[in-house]
């Protein structure tokens, strides 16, 4: 094996970390981590994506549902404009329907949420019990 030289061997001693290089990359690796969690929790701590009014209702066949909305702050910013509703309502025939809610946005990709709207036929003599339990 050949002696190495002077430039191998400045190379060879570079290549080797220093303990304390490796427990600073640690240490702000963590801070960093931290510094990201606790700002996140700030940016987000009034998010609020909740269903306004009720969220069963009920009604007899034939009233016409008012939708209330819903309220949706994502990261300091009311977004409640892009919400999408879907819903399979019908007033004309008793039933448990709903009012469904989503928004695409990256806060809350994902989460979906209900109101409930009841109809019932007011000339029904048990008041169709069956249909309001969820």
């Amino acid at each position: 094996m050949a002696k190495k030289s002077k430039v191998e061997k400045a190379i060879d001693k570079q290549k080797k970390s220093h303990p304390v290089a490796f427990l600073l990359v640690v240490i702000f690796l963590v801070i960093g981590a931290l510094g990201g969690y606790f700002t996140l929790r700030y940016i987000t701590k009034d998010d609020v994506f909740e269903v306004l009014g009720e969220q069963a209702i009920t009604l007899n066949v034939g009233e016409e549902f008012v939708d209330e909305g819903v309220n949706i702050v994502a990261f300091g910013k009311d977004i409640s404009d892009n919400v999408k509703v879907e819903n399979n309502i019908n007033n004309t025939v008793a039933g448990r329907y709903y009012v469904k809610y989503t928004v695409d946005n990256f806060r809350y990709n994902g989460v979906v949420k209900y109101r409930y709207v009841i109809y019932v036929d007011e000339e029904s003599e048990n008041g169709d019990t069956e249909i309001l339990n969820f």
